[in-house]
Parts: C-alpha cells; structure tokens; sequence
C-alpha cells in the first residue's frame, strides 16, 4: 500500500498588485513538509528586496551578494560568490542570533592551513554583518574584526626554470600553438591572462614588438575579455627577441581573431577546462627531457623571464615597465635575492680576501 502524501499550503507573501502568493507543499512526513516550507520560504525572502529578521544567515548572505551594488568588478564577485557557496554554507539554516563570534572562530580555525581563505572569509563576514544591520535584520553589530586570521607562512621561494627545464622549451616536439604560447611566455614574461588575449594586431612584426592591451578572465569558467589589462601599468609595449620573432612570426600567418584561441575555433576565447587540458599538453612534451615539467606553471615562466632581466644588466626601473607593474617593488625583491646570491659566491669571497690570507709567504717573511 502507497505511503500517504501530505500536503500543506503555505503563504509566501503578496505579489505587486497585493494578492497573497501562496504554493502548496508535500512530502511523506510532517518533518519533510516543515522542511520544504522553510527552504521555500527561505528562497522567497532571498529574492526579496526588503530583507528581515525571518532570514536564516546563509539566505541573508546570498540575498546581500545579488542586491549588492557595490560588487561590481567580476573577479570580487566571484571572490564573494566563491565564499559564500564553498565555505559560508556550511552554516546552513542558522538564524543570526543561532551564530556566536567564537562559532566564527571555530570556523575560520578548521582552515587555518589556508591564511589566504581565512581573510576572505573574514573579509565576507564584515561585509555581510555590516549589511545585515542596516537591514535591521540584526540589532546589534557583530565585532567581525576581532577574529583573529592564522599567521600566514612564509611563501616558497619563487622558482625559475631548471636547465633541464630550458632546454626541453627549446627542443620539445610541440604543435606550433604550444610552441608559440611557450616561447611567448618565456621571451615576453606575460601574465597567463595577457597571453590568452592576445590578437594578431598585437604583434607588430615590423618592429619586433608585442603590446599588451586587454586581459582574458573567467566568470565561473566562461571566458572573457576586459578591454584594459591589470592596472595601467600593464599596458605596455614588449621587445619580442629576435629567438622567439621566426616561430611567432610563422604562427601570427594562420591565425583568426586571437592568438591562442580553443582549439576546435580559431575565433574563440579559450575556456578554463580548455586552458587546462591545453597546458596540461605542453607539460606532457617537455616530460621525456625534463621530469619536473608537472610542477610548472606560467607564473614560472614570468618569475624566470624576470631573472632573465636581472643578468641583462636591464635597470630594477625598466624591468618593472616592461613586466607591467606599477612600481619597482616587487621586481626589486627579485633583483635583491639575485643580488645576494651573486654577491656571495664562494669566487668573489676568495678574490677579496686572497691578498689578505694569513699564509702568504710575503707577510710571513715581514712579520719575521
């Protein structure tokens, strides 16, 4: 015999011309029905412009990322988004008054592995409490601040490519679009970004030049393209050295509207699944010559073309021009760890000091 359906009629509130919204809601057991109410209602609040103290945490905070004016830039939207959806569900149907700041605490402790996490979701905290009291759906502020954030560990030293590295770039059996993404990565230093946006009209053959002047990003893997790069000071006109020119050159002649476009159409953007087959591809050809190609990323190649800059005697001022950035300060602490393991090499110690060495037979015979 069938298990019996029970129903219930729930109001959600009154359309625009003030008529009562209500939907009908069944399950196998009176548990099941309140649930689906409550998430109903839940939903209906969530879409609502006039927010209140019925809302759970997690429906407040997904009804402040879509009213927000303020996330206007992509990437912050998908940085909040991402919170939201990964990390701040956790809370599921708790009520404001349901969460204490040490719950917070406990929270953002489970992810002390990752400091960076850890402040965006501080960072999202303050932003939707802060909301939420304006919205009244709180009464009193909630001390966000006053969590505290892991300390964050010192970053690994930032790698270049190994010899065994460098020579597969330059003997590896690549198609000619990964071997024209790969030279352009290694003789330009682009960001990943930059480089996925590049157009024909970029190259400029006649003057051995590639300018930078649009970046490509990923709203939820979809990409697209921002019509200026990363800050002002990413707009910028590269040398394209004369061992890159001839494959860049030949590449440029076949290709549709952008450079490195997906595979299966020249006139489309690259998607992120695609980006990461794609490199993943690069990494298996240079594999038989350099075993540690799994580890590489195109950041590597960006740090190495930077350490490329420090040995051409190129000033700190003009490497920070031609890698887009909009002072000197991060090239300057590349340039200070070169430095360093320059100025101390085992054959300039000996050099300075060989004069002086206590054992030369000269000062011996002095000193007698």
């Amino acid at each position: 015999m069938a298990k019996k359906i029970i129903e219930k009629k729930i109001t959600l509130g009154r359309d625009a011309e003030g008529k009562l919204i209500r939907r009908n809601v069944r399950g196998k057991t009176k548990a099941e029905v309140e649930k689906k109410a409550f998430e109903m209602r839940q939903k209906w609040m969530a879409k609502s412009d006039e927010p209140d103290n019925r809302m759970t945490f997690l429906t407040y905070a997904r009804h402040w990322f879509k009213t927000s004016k303020a996330l206007r830039s992509e990437n912050t939207r998908a940085m909040y988004e991402n919170v939201i959806e990964k990390h701040l569900v956790d809370f599921g149907d708790q009520f404001f008054d349901e969460i204490s700041l040490s719950d917070f605490q406990l929270f953002i402790n489970k992810r002390a592995d990752r400091p960076e996490t850890c402040n965006k979701i501080r960072l999202t905290l303050k932003q939707i409490c802060a909301a939420a009291l304006i919205d009244r759906v709180i009464t009193q502020p909630v001390p966000i601040d006053r969590l505290a954030i892991p300390v964050k560990q010192e970053p690994a030293e930032k790698r270049t490519l190994t010899a065994k590295e460098e020579e597969a770039v330059m003997k590896a059996d690549f198609n000619p679009m990964q071997r024209a993404f790969v030279y352009t990565l290694y003789y330009t230093g682009l960001r990943r970004e930059e480089a996925l946006a590049l157009t024909p009209t970029a190259i400029d053959l006649d003057k051995h030049t590639v300018t930078v002047f649009q970046t490509l990003i990923y709203d939820k893997g979809v990409p697209l393209i921002r019509k200026c790069a990363k800050n002002a000071y990413s707009l910028r006109t590269i040398p394209l050295p004369d061992a890159a020119y001839d494959i860049i050159k030949e590449y440029v002649k076949d290709c549709g509207e952008y450079l490195f476009p997906m595979p299966s159409h020249k006139d489309k953007l690259m998607s992120h699944s695609s980006y990461v087959k794609f490199w993943a591809g690069i990494q298996r050809v240079l594999l038989p010559i350099a075993p540690t190609a799994t580890e590489l990323t195109a950041h590597i190649f960006r740090h190495n073309y930077a350490t490329k800059l420090f040995y051409s005697g190129i000033t700190p001022k003009k490497a920070a021009k031609l890698m887009g950035h909009a002072n000197t300060t991060m090239i300057m602490k590349v340039y200070a760890h070169l430095d360093e393991s320059r100025e101390l090499s085992v054959e300039k110690l000996n050099k300075v000091f060989s004069d002086l060495s206590p054992s030369c037979p000269q000062q011996n015979e002095e000193k007698q």
